[in-house]
């Protein structure tokens, strides 16, 4: 099942809670956001490697997946299923 894509302010990303992930908007750009179970923010570039569509979270199975071509990446943004090549990057945000 695919998420909706939805957009935060940068202060409400950080109540996101373990486990979740989203797409959100950070001084208007986009990034790709998840908690891990251990509460720790992970923040990466939400355009797939393959043709640079915006992934969004899959909240089944916690991967982010691009609905162009199907790649599919770890929550940390490890390529799990091609045809991406490369994972989602991290981005810095400034807070």
């Amino acid at each position: 099942m695919w998420e909706t894509e939805y957009f935060l302010p940068i202060k409400k990303h950080y109540r996101l809670p373990p486990g979740k992930g989203g797409i959100v908007k950070v001084k208007g750009e986009r990034v790709a956001v998840y908690r891990d179970n251990e509460g720790m923010l992970h923040i990466l570039d939400p355009s797939c490697s393959h043709l640079g569509c915006i992934v969004s979270w899959n909240d089944a199975e916690k991967t982010w997946d691009c609905p162009c071509h199907g790649s599919r990446y770890s929550a940390t943004g490890e390529v799990i299923d091609s045809p991406a090549v490369s994972g989602l990057p991290e981005k810095k945000v400034e807070k």
